[in-house]
């Protein structure tokens, strides 16, 4: 659990009352990371037991111990990365992370039913935590009247939040930011419904 339960009612009661004045249906999406790197973990310890193997030629050691060595590298490295989860992030480069992270909230905005609405106005404000990514996506009656480059300064907000561990102040600050430009574009519509839940989503 990333946020306690006091956390998380803030932040449905902050979505809460952006609904009441607006027609937008507000997701908050949290995941601990976005993806288990199965793949870069091998690659890395690979990688790795090369440079060590390099290492070893230097060395006068019989061929039968240069090999146990490959193994008992590999095996050692891959062990720390199977139980330490977070040590792989340090080894992959950040665009990478961040495209991983990407491809996860398009794939969760999809996967909720956000982009599903009657009105085609739902929003999803996406945090990987360990991968420290931020990304606000809009479906598409909110893009025709609301410009990518408007998000951009709320994300790097968010993100600094992320990076301090101040989640729910990062969620809170960052509804607030644009619960005034939501409400004065979006009002809320005769007989509106609310099509997705206002919790908090942990997955």
């Amino acid at each position: 659990m990333y946020l306690n339960e006091n956390e998380k009612k803030l932040i449905s009661q902050e979505i809460k009352n952006l609904e009441k004045k607006s027609s937008v249906e507000l997701v908050a999406v949290i995941t601990k990371n976005s993806s288990i790197y199965k793949f870069e973990k091998i690659l890395v310890s690979l990688a790795i037991t090369t440079i060590v193997s390099i290492i070893a030629l230097f060395f006068d050691i019989n061929t039968i111990i240069f090999f146990q060595l490959q193994i008992v590298v590999f095996t050692l490295i891959y062990s720390l990365f199977y139980n330490f989860e977070d040590l792989i992030l340090y080894f992959i480069p950040k665009k990478y992370k961040h495209q991983k992270a990407s491809y996860k909230a398009n794939k969760e905005f999809e996967n909720l039913g956000i982009k599903n609405t009657k009105t085609k106005q739902g929003i999803m404000f996406f945090v990987s935590i360990d991968e420290r990514y931020v990304e606000i996506i809009t479906d598409k009656h909110i893009r025709e009247k609301i410009d990518n480059k408007y998000w951009e300064d709320i994300i790097n907000k968010f993100i600094k939040d992320v990076k301090n561990n101040e989640l729910s102040k990062g969620y809170l600050k960052a509804i607030n930011s644009c619960s005034k430009t939501l409400i004065n574009k979006f009002p809320i519509e005769k007989n509106d419904i609310n099509e997705l839940s206002n919790e908090v989503r942990e997955i």
